[in-house]
């Protein structure tokens, strides 16, 4: 005969519900949680560098180990930065004169562009602008906060397991800043264009824009960092500051 059971007796406490845990990157920006703690993220460039990955004998890099600016290339998908008409701002419908996604195939615009033909309205927080709901974070290196990083390629590999979007913003033209990206092994989802202010290109980045994020940071030096910042209402983290949190080594 089966025994009968108290239900009045059964202990049924909280212990299963599970603990919140915080956000990518809420170690960084917002001092809560630890990065050990973080999960292996699976979005992102794959970022090459001489600091990670494999050698051409194939034998394991640095950083197989466990080096945390190491990263499995084959794991991150492509760039999303667009090809076509690189002369010009991405990021930025082509209606309004950028080489981003907004053209149709009606009216001759790309294949395969990340925004539909029809604009989209100012986006909503559950919705955001490419329809997957709001992005975590962009970041904004400064052309010239780069230039004090030892190894930029081994940076943009760890903003990239705790951010969404990266780019490049200076008093420079896009050939100075290609140029960097070409010598260091790095590839930027934005930058600024020629002729276009480092806060106008920040500023231009709103919900109808595929890099907009619940947070948007430059990470800069000295007093023009933190200028170019303020005028695009973008928050603002020295150099030193975020170098110190995520362990960055600077020149």
């Amino acid at each position: 005969m089966t025994e009968r059971i108290d239900l009045d007796e059964l202990d049924v406490g909280d212990d299963d519900e599970p603990e919140e845990e915080s956000n990518p990157g809420d170690w960084f920006w917002r001092g809560e949680g630890d990065p050990e703690d973080e999960p292996p993220r699976t979005t992102g460039p794959a970022v090459k560098s001489d600091d990670a990955g494999e050698d051409s004998d194939g034998a394991e890099a640095p950083g197989a180990d466990g080096n945390a600016n190491a990263v499995d290339q084959n794991s991150q998908p492509a760039p999303h930065v667009p090809k076509a008409e690189s002369g010009k701002p991405v990021g930025i419908p082509a209606a309004t004169g950028g080489a981003g996604a907004g053209a149709g195939a009606d009216d001759g615009g790309e294949p395969g562009a990340a925004e539909p033909a029809e604009p989209r309205p100012a986006g909503s927080a559950a919705e955001g602008p490419h329809g997957g709901g709001v992005d975590d974070m962009t970041i904004a290196f400064t052309y010239q906060a780069l230039q004090h990083l030892e190894h930029p390629a081994a940076v943009f590999a760890d903003a990239y397991s705790w951010s969404d979007w990266i780019g490049i913003v200076g008093d420079v033209g896009t050939p100075a800043i290609t140029k960097f990206q070409r010598d260091h092994n790095l590839d930027a989802d934005f930058f600024t264009g020629s002729g276009t202010d480092p806060s106008e290109r920040l500023a231009e980045i709103d919900r109808t824009s595929m890099f907009y994020a619940e947070r948007m940071v430059v990470i800069g030096t000295g007093e023009r960092g933190e200028t170019i910042a303020d005028a695009a209402d973008w928050e603002y983290i020295p150099l030193e500051t975020a170098a110190e949190k995520a362990g960055w080594e600077l020149s």
